[in-house]
């Protein structure tokens, strides 16, 4: 970023130069902002911070509200989600979004033009679940209890440089553990599902 703007300086450049190299700059500030924003919300959570503010709710409600806001970059990705089920949940509905727009935009980033996400909602008694599963690769066994880590990647294939840190599945646990919850996750029959489980 320094060097980029240091090299952009040393001649004359056009103004439309100096846009893009501005440009490119605004975008890879963003993106660092993101990652100090998400490592913040982590070391807050890591300090043993609950969720507080906790409100009795529709979870298919709160999936719908969380799909009306993603709805450019489905329609960009081509692929169509589809929600089945529902429970009620006392949760903190910013956090629980927040952990719904990463499962989602994870399902997304691993699911091709045209095929479907399904997203279920079960009530199980003492715990309620939500499951985001998108078709995909298999993933094995081996790396399944660390999906959940910070920057933890299982391969180049499921690493879209640029479109993420590897720290959203961390937030999603992190959000479901201020709960009370737990995370899971499952990679069988050509489907990958990745969810939260939260108490009732």
């Amino acid at each position: 970023l320094i060097g980029q703007t240091q090299v952009a300086l040393t001649r004359g450049r056009s103004a439309e130069h100096y846009f893009e190299v501005l440009q490119s700059n605004l975008e890879e500030l963003e993106r660092l902002r993101s990652i100090i924003n998400d490592m913040l919300f982590l070391a807050s959570a890591d300090q043993g911070s609950k969720a507080t503010q906790l409100t009795h709710a529709s979870l298919a409600q709160e999936v719908a509200k969380t799909l009306d806001y993603l709805d450019f970059i489905l329609e960009d990705a081509q692929v169509q989600v589809e929600v089945r089920g529902d429970a009620n949940a006392p949760i903190e509905t910013a956090h629980l979004r927040r952990a719904l727009i990463n499962l989602l935009h994870n399902a997304v980033q691993h699911t091709s033009p045209g095929q479907l996400i399904q997203v279920d909602i079960r009530d199980e008694g003492d715990h309620v679940s939500i499951g985001v599963t998108n078709p995909g690769a298999p993933i094995a066994g081996e790396h399944l209890p660390k999906l959940f880590e910070r920057f933890y990647r299982v391969d180049a294939s499921r690493s879209n440089s640029g479109a993420n840190h590897g720290l959203g599945l961390a937030i999603v646990k992190a959000i479901a553990l201020m709960h009370g919850g737990t995370v899971f996750v499952r990679s069988e029959d050509g489907v990958n599902t990745f969810g939260i489980n939260l108490p009732s």
